[in-house]
C-alpha cells in the first residue's frame, strides 16, 4: 500500500489526477490515500516529482529511521546515563506492546471465516 510522507509533499495534485480510482484526496494541501480503495497499482509512486509516495518496503525503512531519529532526540534531552537506559527500556516494552498487538491481531485474521 502506497503512503505519503507529508513533509515531501509538495501539493501538485499529479497523484490525485493520475489515480485510476479516485482513491487520493487533498487533505490540508497534503494527499491522503485512502486505502481502502487503493488498487496498489502504483502510478502515484511513478508520477511524484519529489519521491514524497512509497512503497511498503520503503515506508518500513522509513519508519524505522523516524523512530531512531526520535529516540536519539529523547536521549540528547536525557541527563545522565540511568535516565538514558530507563527511556530505552521504556521503549522497547512499549514495542513488545505494539508488536504483541500486531501478532494477536493477525492471529484473528487469520481465523475469520469468508
Amino acid at each position: 500500500m502506497p503512503w505519503v510522507n507529508k513533509k515531501k509533499c509538495v501539493s501538485c495534485k499529479k497523484c490525485v489526477k493520475k489515480c485510476p480510482v479516485d482513491a487520493i484526496e487533498m487533505v490540508k494541501g497534503k494527499a491522503l490515500i485512502e486505502e481502502d480503495k487503493c488498487i496498489n497499482c502504483g502510478k502515484c509512486i511513478k508520477i511524484c516529482p519529489v519521491k514524497a509516495i512509497l512503497k511498503d518496503k520503503e515506508i518500513v525503512k522509513f519508519k524505522i529511521s523516524e523512530n531512531i531519529k526520535s529516540a536519539k532526540n529523547s536521549l540528547e534531552r536525557s541527563k545522565n546515563k540511568s535516565s538514558k537506559k530507563r527511556l530505552i527500556k521504556s521503549q522497547l516494552r512499549q514495542l513488545k506492546r505494539e508488536q504483541e498487538i500486531i501478532r494477536g491481531t493477525m492471529k484473528e485474521l487469520k481465523r475469520i471465516k469468508l
